[in-house]
């Protein structure tokens, strides 16, 4: 837990004022709804696997935790362009989605907000439609049952119902982008169990995974038997005591979620030590590597998805801050720099051989998986990012 407040190594950068054009911002929104549309017709009954290799996405049936990310891509660029190819088929993965309920398909997990929130919220928003409403709220009701304990109050990696594994007992970074589908259920229901759930999350969270100096652990494992706390773990990091770029941007964003719906304050400084260390780890090309225990002269691999949940995630934030916070300003100046970047660096190229729309993203480097390539997530929340500088009025669909 932080003792102290993190302070920002690097005020110059941040409080310089550097806007990105709206015709640069339409112009890559563009670039990546034009190449998610050529694989329209491809990906109407499948989808595509977590990371490409060699820039290309395998097919894969909706069996994996990315996938409901795959059909917020399509929600995302119908709401963007209008096009109605988009949503028919967002609309007929919905299919999909109620299926993988009904047969219990890989459900077992922390991930159903993952794979729920932006396909099945997501469509109810967008279209009202009362099924992926009820869809929603039976897969919160499922993460609650199968995967929440309530005696030690937090969401662990895997159900309670299969043979209990150690290293499944435990409580994660990512875990935080899953908590506002039960935040987002308690509005639609009035079912506190899961505003309840959510919060003791979020706080477990605070208290276990976040260090003193606003870093974090990926994992943080407790014992099967008592609900202790046993130890702070990685499995996608360089070392247990190091700082996984991607686990800290879920922080920044998914913190940045709870204190929407919770209107938590003690979350707007949690949220801000979590963003400013990953600031001050952020080298001078504002694209950090794929764990921030490396920085400025490294020559490991970038995670250009870190950046993207990050810029969401203060995006979020700043919805709630005053004009004139001094915060305030550091985030839109970090995330104009951080968005320019993705699109000058690490976007997709018109006419190159690429799945997806957002290039040198690092998946699972320990796993030797999608390391350089591109990723669902990735993508989606790169989109996700041009949506909210495109249109502040946007409605989450987290």
């Amino acid at each position: 837990m932080i003792t102290k407040k993190i302070e920002l190594d690097n005020h110059q950068r941040y409080n310089t004022n550097t806007p990105v054009s709206r015709e640069k911002l339409l112009r890559a929104a563009q670039i990546a709804t034009d190449n998610l549309e050529k694989n329209l017709q491809r990906f109407t009954d499948n989808f595509a696997s977590s990371a490409t290799e060699n820039l290309i996405y395998r097919d894969i049936p909706n069996v994996d935790w990315i996938n409901g990310m795959h059909t917020g891509l399509y929600w995302l660029a119908y709401e963007l362009t209008g096009n109605k190819r988009f949503r028919d088929v967002a609309e007929h993965h919905l299919k999909s989605f109620q299926k993988r309920f009904d047969d219990k398909i890989e459900l077992n997990s922390h991930d159903l907000g993952f794979l729920y929130s932006p396909s099945c919220v997501a469509a109810y928003k967008v279209t009202g439609n009362e099924q992926a409403r009820k869809l929603a709220i039976d897969a919160a009701e499922y993460l609650y049952q199968y995967s929440y304990t309530e005696k030690g109050g937090f969401i662990i990696r895997a159900n309670g119902h299969s043979p209990m594994c150690y290293e499944d007992y435990r409580t994660m970074m990512d875990t935080l982008m899953n908590i506002p589908l039960f935040l987002w259920a308690y509005e639609e229901t009035g079912i506190e169990k899961y505003r309840d759930a959510a919060i003791s999350q979020y706080k477990i969270t605070e208290k276990y995974l976040v260090r003193e100096d606003a870093s974090t652990f990926h994992h943080y494992q407790f014992s099967p038997q008592t609900d202790e706390p046993v130890k702070g773990v990685t499995w996608q990091g360089y070392s247990d005591d190091s700082c996984w770029a991607r686990g800290q941007a879920w922080g920044i964003y998914g913190i940045a979620l709870a204190y929407s719906y919770t209107k938590d304050e003690t979350l707007k400084e949690l949220q801000r030590d979590l963003t400013y260390y990953f600031l001050n780890r952020t080298p001078s090309g504002n694209i950090p590597c794929w764990d921030l225990i490396f920085t400025q002269d490294s020559n490991e691999p970038l995670d250009s998805s870190a950046s993207a949940i990050a810029i969401c995630g203060m995006n979020e934030m700043n919805k709630y801050m005053p004009d004139d916070s001094l915060q305030k300003i550091i985030f839109e100046n970090a995330s104009n720099q951080m968005i320019e970047a993705l699109i000058d660096k690490c976007a997709y190229l018109p006419d190159s051989e690429c799945d997806g729309i957002l290039r040198h993203c690092t998946h699972a480097l320990p796993q030797g998986i999608g390391i350089d390539e591109c990723s669902v997530y990735g993508d989606y929340f790169y989109l996700e990012a041009l949506m909210r500088f495109l249109n502040p009025t946007w409605k989450c669909y987290w």
